[in-house]
């Protein structure tokens, strides 16, 4: 059984990943340490991305076929990362997904403001 913490966590590495994969579209490869500063950036602050969370996120990627890694390079094995054609595809129906969510969230509070809002008298 699923605790309350261990859902969330699993929902922000799908957010980490659904990150990922759109950089790596949008920006051109990176390596793990490249993506986690633009994440952090990008988001002014409200993702704490950390080696802790991205490379977790880059390693199931990598297993699933979304991302290749190339050669170590430099003092500190750099690796930097490319999305593939799949991954492509694995992003499109992630952010579709997600588009949903949000779209749900964004109508519950849309009615939330509606039916809290003040009675304006004439």
């Amino acid at each position: 059984m699923m605790t309350e913490h261990g859902l969330l966590e699993q929902q922000k590495l799908k957010v980490y990943s659904l990150f990922v994969l759109y950089f790596l579209l949008t920006e051109g490869p990176m390596s793990g340490y490249e993506l986690a500063q633009l994440i952090k950036e990008r988001s002014h602050g409200r993702f704490k991305a950390t080696a802790g969370n991205i490379y977790p996120s880059l390693h199931e990627l990598k297993e699933a076929g979304d991302v290749e890694a190339g050669e170590p390079t430099g003092g500190r094995e750099k690796v930097v990362y490319t999305i593939t054609e799949q991954g492509k595809q694995t992003f499109r129906g992630g952010a579709l997904e997600q588009r949903q969510k949000v779209e749900n969230l964004l109508n519950m509070i849309d009615n939330v403001v509606a039916i809290t809002a003040p009675v304006i008298k004439k």
